[in-house]
């Protein structure tokens, strides 16, 4: 319900905003002007039903914004050396048309594999169709400029595969049309490429995604769209190795091994020149669970730096972007109770409400040793050696809850920069933003914005 209200929300502002352009100015108007700093803004109201009753919403926009809605920014419109990404999920489209403009690209997870265990190779999309003309037209005219390529995600497990739709076992036909209906909806909605995002993928699978990936991006070529892959991260210092597969009984050769089953599918080399851009997630480094590698931030700049050492080696730096986190977890210490994920909103509400011991940079040694109940960390003990002689630029919130012992790892704009500068050292093509959604630091989209104005800058100023 409260997704559809969200689509509901938004096709109702963007009809609001259109209306405008009847409008002469403020006199004789039903809109009324308000003043803000010098600026001039439009007050939208307008209604929406909920829950048998209405409701009404306020929407300001200042006049710049709303002139830019339907042209553009002059300043928006400029290219940028650096490339900037942001891949989201498809319900936050309030937080892609506030920021799209900051983007030379915006990659929405906005598309599936249709079955589960088995593809027809279908692909289906979480919008239905008359929401997605308006979301997509919105975007194109906020910021024209902005490529718009999707995401198409599936994370296999034992209830969705991939394996038909990259013609897995020889199953060509599924994946040929895979690729056909993909081709389809890019030029149905004007697309500037596809995102593939296929995860968790069996080492036997890699022969065939590789093949699959081959093809796309023939087909891709010939109506001149560009190929995103999102890829696991890697970090071995080996050039290749010998691996046994055990789902079919062969040894093959990795560019890395981990013991991480995704990575195998993904060889960076391959990847690196049969793609236009890949996309290194680099995230998830301890995942949610009270279970190993135990609690720790999501993407610390050690683990970055060794996966950019890694990657340039195999990928050209020309194609090659760096998916930073915008997102922690929350891990139960103590107790055996689920670990949550946590944005900055969420951060702030836990310093609100519950006085944790804040820090930043985090020394997790130095906290254990300092704590009084560290002895009972059950699910931070065990791993505490993975933290040794490491300080993280990640900052952490340490707390007590309803008798258990807490610690949240977070993103904020002072570490965001850290590994933004970092990105700058290796001398990559660009970032991607993930999550693109309301609850972040808004420091972080301050930052960017700057970013991307002295881009421009320095970019007049070698023409000057």
């Amino acid at each position: 319900m409260k997704f559809k209200l969200t689509l509901f929300f938004i096709s109702i502002l963007i009809i609001a905003i259109l209306s405008l352009r009847s409008l002469q100015g403020p006199s004789g108007s039903d809109v009324p002007i308000s003043e803000n700093h010098g600026s001039k803004f439009q007050d939208l109201r307008f209604f929406v039903r909920e829950n048998f009753g209405l409701t009404s919403y306020q929407f300001r926009l200042p006049d710049s914004e709303i002139l830019a809605f339907f042209n553009g920014s002059e300043e928006g419109n400029q290219k940028v050396k650096k490339e900037f990404l942001a891949s989201t999920w498809s319900s936050d489209i309030v937080a892609m048309t506030q920021n799209i403009r900051l983007y030379d690209e915006i990659h929405p997870f906005l598309y599936t594999l249709e079955g589960g265990r088995t593809n027809t190779g279908n692909i289906k999309s979480v919008w239905n169709p008359r929401a997605q003309e308006v979301y997509i037209w919105a975007l194109r005219t906020i910021s024209p400029k902005t490529k718009i390529i999707p995401t198409i995600f599936r994370w296999e497990n034992d209830f969705e595969k991939v394996s038909d739709a990259i013609g897995f076992k020889g199953n060509t036909k599924v994946r040929d049309y895979h690729i056909q209906q993909i081709i389809k909806e890019i030029e149905a909605y004007g697309y500037d490429g596809i995102d593939i995002d296929y995860e968790g993928m069996t080492c036997d699978k890699k022969e065939s995604f590789e093949t699959f990936l081959s093809l796309l991006s023939e087909e891709l070529k010939k109506k001149k769209k560009l190929l995103s892959v999102a890829i696991h991260p890697k970090t071995s210092a080996e050039k290749t190795s010998e691996y046994y597969c055990k789902e079919n009984g062969k040894r093959m050769q990795v560019d890395f091994y981990e013991a991480y089953r995704g990575q195998l599918s993904h060889d960076y080399e391959f990847l690196g020149k049969i793609a236009d851009k890949v996309k290194i997630m680099a995230y998830e480094l301890h995942p949610r669970k009270n279970a190993f590698p135990g609690p720790g931030p999501q993407a610390p700049s050690w683990w970055i730096e060794k996966i950019l050492e890694y990657s340039t080696q195999r990928i050209p730096n020309s194609k090659l972007y760096m998916a930073i986190p915008t997102y922690g977890y929350d891990w139960s210490l103590n107790c055996d109770t689920p670990s949550k994920a946590v944005f900055y909103s969420r951060a702030q509400y836990i310093k609100m409400n519950w006085n944790p011991r804040s820090e930043e940079p985090t020394d997790m040694s130095k906290i254990f040793k300092e704590a009084k109940k560290s002895g009972d960390w059950i699910y931070l003990r065990p791993y505490l050696y993975r933290h040794e002689g490491r300080v993280y630029d990640d900052p952490s919130l340490w707390y007590t809850l309803g008798g258990c012992d807490r610690v949240a790892f977070y993103m904020n704009r002072r570490s965001f920069e850290t590994k933004m500068n970092l990105l700058k050292k290796y001398k990559i093509r660009g970032f991607s933003f993930w999550q693109l959604i309301q609850d972040n630091d808004p420091e972080i989209h301050s930052y960017l914005k700057t970013m991307v104005e002295n881009e421009r800058e320095d970019r007049k100023a070698s023409f000057l």
